[in-house]
């Protein structure tokens, strides 16, 4: 297999960037709201919500992997803090 024609593009590559900040992204945001919230719809809506941007991270690290690329950092749980009062 030509290793040359099945390549990334360098818009490619920015798509799955901008997708893994987002997830990260997301991972920090309901990590937040889970902490913080009362009520059972709006929890279980953020359950899903981590749930779906974990699956994706893994999912986007795996062909980072795959295409030699490095990992973007993204937003950790050193961004957060889970002990902020809700505004």
């Amino acid at each position: 297999m030509d290793n040359q024609k099945n390549r990334l593009t360098s818009s490619e590559i920015t798509s799955l960037w901008a997708q893994y900040f987002q997830d990260t992204m997301s991972v920090c945001i309901s990590k937040y709201v889970l902490a913080k919230v009362k009520d059972s719809e709006v929890y279980s809506l953020f359950e899903f919500t981590l749930e779906l941007a974990e699956k994706h991270l893994h999912v986007l690290r795996d062909i980072f992997k795959a295409e030699k690329l490095d990992l973007p950092i993204g937003f950790t749980d050193k961004g957060v803090n889970l002990d902020a009062p809700p505004f």
